[in-house]
């Protein structure tokens, strides 16, 4: 009998053997060829799944993108502080396996700028970070807070809520690109505890507005 092949595991083993490629010889590394290297697969099977680089590319972002999600939806619901950190935390890159993640994100990231294929899937990874850091800050400020991740991120509450969003979203992507500049063995809690001490001042400051622009 022909062996039969798990297509979905395939995908993810050839996602990850390009995340490896990536990591280690950027986004133009990445292609059919370099991947089914690393993967151990025949060129011609590889392009079956993924024809081109952008397509490729495309799986490899959405699949960190879906990950990250279902670790969210796995954890607990916000409380307090302790709990919101230990949801956006799951957000950076304090292990071997959320740093490849964050490399990969990072690189695609920054190709998406100059490539429309790979656009909407780095649109949606930029969203899914702002859902999160709406719900934790309407966890901690007294709001509806939803679900972190593919659920009903609960509504806006004006202008001060968003301003808090986006000054948290602009931190856990600046202790993304911090942790994953740095050597991997170096020390993460350094960056869990700026995280913890900003959502700590979040939470004591439930009745003040931030300023505009700060």
């Amino acid at each position: 009998m022909p062996k039969l092949i798990d297509h979905a595991a395939r995908e993810v083993e050839v996602a990850e053997a390009a995340w490896r490629v990536a990591a280690r010889d950027g986004v133009r590394g990445v292609s059919v060829r370099s991947v089914a290297a690393e993967a151990g697969l025949a060129t011609a099977s590889l392009r079956r799944a993924f024809p081109t680089q952008a397509s490729l590319l495309a799986y490899c972002l959405d699949l960190a993108r879906r990950r990250a999600a279902a670790r969210l939806a796995d954890l607990d619901e916000v409380t307090g502080v302790d709990s919101a950190c230990t949801v956006l935390a799951e957000l950076l890159p304090l292990d071997a396996g959320r740093r490849l993640e964050a490399e990969v994100q990072i690189a695609l990231g920054v190709a998406a700028l100059a490539d429309a294929d790979l656009r909407p899937v780095a649109d949606a990874a930029h969203e899914d970070v702002a859902l999160a850091c709406r719900y934790v800050v309407q966890a901690l400020t007294g709001g509806d807070p939803g679900r972190p991740a593919g659920g009903d991120p609960g509504k806006p509450a004006g202008d001060a809520t968003e301003d808090r969003v986006a000054h948290l979203h602009a931190l856990l992507d600046g202790l993304a690109l911090h942790l994953v500049r740095r050597p991997p063995d170096a020390p993460t809690g350094w960056a869990v505890q700026v995280l913890r001490e900003h959502l700590g001042a979040l939470a004591a400051r439930t009745t003040q507005d931030p300023p505009r622009g700060s």
